[in-house]
């Protein structure tokens, strides 16, 4: 049906004439067809249901069936047909009752074409009003259908973030026409590996074909095992919710994903498995379980499973001391790429040999400091266009999620090395060279009694000159600069727990009340005074 389909219409009357009379009249002119004539109320009764029109016209008194037991009967099967009835003076209450009954209008002996064509143009008008309403709502419904995927992953998006009751989530399921089981689920995450850095120079279309036949292959796969859901979560992850009453453990269904995209396709994945939990109102539970497990893919190369149960529940994180920092930002600032590289190198070994104990989004947000200090220097020492570009290309490739450690490391070298080459052609003199130099050997020896002259010395320069050329380059005298490294190591010391005395001594100082008296002149606090800040449940007298 369409809304340029024409009205049918059925002629019912025992007098050939009056049919003859009517089926003659301009109908296609006014978008009606004629389906069909009949002379008595018993094959015109078999004439409607067979043909099924819009609109009939038929006389209120025939033999065999009159037009009211008719239009009982026809109104019973289609609701939708009008009905005009032919009706003398005499059957003008019957005509009423009719109407009563459900007639859309009748119209008295003796009648004109105009008489007929009035009544049959408002019957057909309201004929349109409805199909127009019918085929709307036919489109919406369409609409509706074709959306349901599309409403079946916000509302499971909602599910896995938000807290929802069986009795809230009841009628929207069956509204979803979701067939998971309402009991029993278990969340996994999937991301695409290295998903950015594959398709840099593919087209947003080849991007998106490759999400539909990976998500494809996911829902295939998962079917095999047990009820699931599975839409994209955002560009390179999919979501998974799965009911585990199934066939299979939920780890080895995702390892199954993992042998089927990599066996079907160019890529692979990373899955993060939740633990199984029995209610909807848990899912939340679930998914930030799946989260967590897939957040250890940092220390993988990808396309493998791994379970929350696996994964060591450590409380709080072991803290990685970041004493290479300062060191590696002195080799960057004094355009050093060997040095740089092998300051990261040694970085790289500290982390790998306690990997297991590492939370991977506190290794992270090293990398990321890392990064951001190294980031500040260049732009401090090298020409902005010159540096943006270098780290432009660092930035692209660190906003890709999933890339396992190695890969952080390594873009974390390139990045450093290939700054550090700028800074030495493009910021450092020969001088500064020779005092960050200096610096390092300073740096190196703070729990030692440096002097100037050993400072000159290491590097080859008179004490006078390598005095006056210090303060130029830093601002501060060589005196000023190690009293401010000391008490800066010594407040990373002091947080750290350790007590005042071995603090003193760490930082070159042998009498405990000398350190303690510097420590309060350049501060304004004592050193137990300044741990206190950070640790107010120590007693006073702790270390």
């Amino acid at each position: 049906m369409s809304q340029h389909e024409p009205v049918s219409l059925c002629i019912i009357d025992d007098i050939k004439s009056v049919v003859d009379g009517l089926t003659a009249m301009n109908w296609e002119e006014q978008g009606i067809h004629v389906a069909g004539v009949s002379s008595n109320g018993e094959e015109g009764l078999r004439l409607i249901q067979a043909q099924r029109p819009d609109l009939v016209i038929t006389d209120i008194r025939m033999p065999r069936m009159d037009g009211l037991s008719m239009l009982r009967a026809v109104l019973e099967e289609n609701r939708g047909c009008k009905v005009i009835l032919i009706s003398g003076y005499a059957d003008f209450e019957y005509a009423q009752q009719a109407v009563q009954l459900g007639a859309f209008d009748f119209v008295v002996k003796p009648f004109s074409q105009e008489d007929i064509m009035s009544a049959v143009l408002r019957a057909k008008a309201e004929i349109m009003e409805e199909r127009s309403k019918r085929l709307s709502l036919q489109e919406m419904e369409n609409k509706l259908r074709e959306s349901m995927p599309v409403l079946r992953q916000e509302y499971f998006a909602l599910l896995v973030s938000h807290r929802t009751s069986w009795e809230e989530a009841a009628g929207r399921w069956d509204f979803l026409n979701i067939r998971l089981e309402p009991r029993g689920f278990v969340v996994m995450l999937i991301e695409i590996d290295r998903f950015r850095e594959q398709l840099a120079e593919r087209s947003i279309r080849e991007m998106e074909l490759i999400r539909f036949s990976l998500l494809n292959i996911m829902q295939e796969t998962l079917a095999d095992h047990a009820q699931s859901v599975v839409f994209r979560a955002r560009h390179d992850r999919f979501l998974a919710v799965m009911n585990v009453t199934g066939t299979g453990s939920p780890i080895e269904i995702a390892e199954q994903c993992c042998r089927n995209i990599e066996q079907y396709t160019k890529f692979t994945v990373s899955v993060g498995v939740g633990g199984p939990v029995e209610e909807i109102s848990e899912l939340p539970d679930s998914y930030r379980q799946a989260q967590r497990a897939l957040s250890h893919h940092l220390f993988t190369e990808g396309n493998a499973a791994i379970k929350y149960e696996d994964i060591q529940q450590e409380g709080s994180q072991e803290p990685l001391a970041l004493e290479y920092k300062d060191e590696l930002l002195l080799a960057l600032r004094s355009g050093n790429a060997g040095r740089t590289e092998a300051i990261l190198s040694a970085i790289s070994q500290t982390l790998q040999k306690g990997i297991s104990r590492h939370n991977p989004d506190y290794l992270l947000s090293l990398y990321d400091e890392l990064a951001a200090s190294a980031i500040r220097a260049f732009y401090e020492m090298v020409p902005y266009p010159d540096i943006h570009p270098l780290i432009q290309r660092f930035r692209a490739v660190q906003g890709t999620a999933g890339l396992p450690l190695a890969s952080l490391q390594r873009q974390l070298l390139a990045l450093c090395t290939d700054g550090a080459e700028m800074v030495r052609r493009n910021s450092l003199s020969e001088g500064q060279k020779v005092i960050y130099e200096a610096i390092d050997y300073i740096r190196s020896r703070l729990s030692e009694d440096i002097t100037v002259g050993e400072c000159a010395a290491h590097v080859h320069l008179s004490a006078s000159y390598f005095s006056s050329l210090f303060k130029r380059v830093t601002g501060m005298t060589v005196t000023q600069f190690t009293t401010a490294e000391r008490i800066h190591k010594a407040k990373l010391l002091l947080v750290e727990g350790v007590q005042v005395q071995e603090v003193a001594s760490a930082v070159g100082y042998e009498e405990r009340r000398y350190f303690s008296e510097m420590f309060k002149k350049i501060t304004g606090q004592t050193p137990s005074e300044f741990r206190a800040g950070y640790h107010p449940d120590r007693p006073e007298g702790w270390g």
